[in-house]
């Protein structure tokens, strides 16, 4: 299995963050990146919240959380020319270096791989946002 890490994205990382955005099958709802300067602009402003995903060392996607109307939202974007658990292995360590909860995520009711690949991580499906279908990683117990 490849090793999966999460890095600051720097300048360097953005040619090959932003093609594997664009070629993810993601829909980032509440993000529009029409194009490389959107993208630039967004990863600017975002600054820390927003890492590189990588695999064995090369950038494969991107992944944020977020403050969205009030919520902390996941949002993960990895080339489908990664290995078959990057995402996975992304979405986890995400949440584990995000402590606040709950965590949601949008998504499109046709992505199955997302809904498998947040399922296994321990969201459930929370309701609707417009046609996307909404996930919550709820707080746990201790």
């Amino acid at each position: 299995m490849a090793h999966i890490d999460l890095r600051d994205l720097t300048t360097d990382d953005r040619d090959a963050a932003y093609t594997a955005f664009r070629a993810s099958a993601s829909s980032w709802p509440h993000v529009g990146l029409d194009d490389r300067a959107a993208f630039d602009a967004w990863a600017d402003v975002h600054g820390d919240d927003v890492r590189a995903v990588a695999e064995d060392g090369l950038v494969v996607g991107v992944a944020a959380v977020l403050d969205v109307a009030g919520d902390r939202e996941i949002l993960i974007a990895v080339s489908p020319d990664a290995g078959d658990d990057a995402a996975t292995e992304a979405l986890r360590l995400l949440t584990v270096h995000e402590a606040e909860r709950p965590l949601y995520a949008c998504i499109s009711p046709d992505d199955d791989p997302s809904h498998a690949m947040l399922a296994r991580i321990g969201f459930v499906e929370h309701g609707r946002d417009g046609a996307d279908i909404v996930y919550v990683l709820p707080p746990t117990l201790e």
